[in-house]
């Protein structure tokens, strides 16, 4: 397997894995409601928590939807996937190393692990997108000296 298939089969995973969070952020306010309840019994579950957990099942979806773009055309969308990788790989680690720092042995309760669950396999999958992708070499479908291709016909 080369470097350039192989973050085709990663970008094809994540975009697999991400994309249904697109339901959670539609979902009716009472099931979200339940749904953080179930998770968190006694949680606040007022605007805030709702509004919260509904943007960050969006972000996911649409990472999800970038991710199966920019696997159809691995060296295209190089940069962007790097990006991806790199930022995803520093957010992950920082969420990871301030959840840890934040929340004391006793306050690990079953969301902190869910938490750091999502952080660490962000952390695993967004560095190995940025380990694989710098061995994609460069494509032709780079625009190079401010040439840019043929138009479509």
């Amino acid at each position: 397997m080369t470097a350039e298939s192989g973050t085709r089969w990663l970008l094809r995973f994540i975009g697999i894995t991400t994309i249904p969070a697109f339901v959670a952020a539609i979902l009716p306010q009472p099931w979200l409601i339940h749904l953080i309840n179930e998770v968190d019994p006694g949680a606040s579950t007022g605007i805030l928590m709702t509004y919260l957990a509904r943007m960050l099942m969006a972000m996911y979806a649409f990472v999800g939807i970038e991710a199966f773009i920019f696997a159809s055309d691995v060296r295209r969308y190089r940069p962007l996937i790097l990006i991806l990788g790199a930022g995803g790989a520093a957010v992950a680690l920082i969420g990871l190393l301030v959840l840890l720092a934040a929340v004391s042995s006793e306050g690990r309760t079953r969301v902190f692990w869910i938490v750091f669950i999502d952080f660490a396999e962000g952390f695993a999958h967004t560095l190995l997108l940025a380990i694989l992708i710098r061995r994609v070499p460069t494509g032709q479908a780079m625009i190079s000296a401010g040439r840019s291709r043929a138009p479509l016909a």
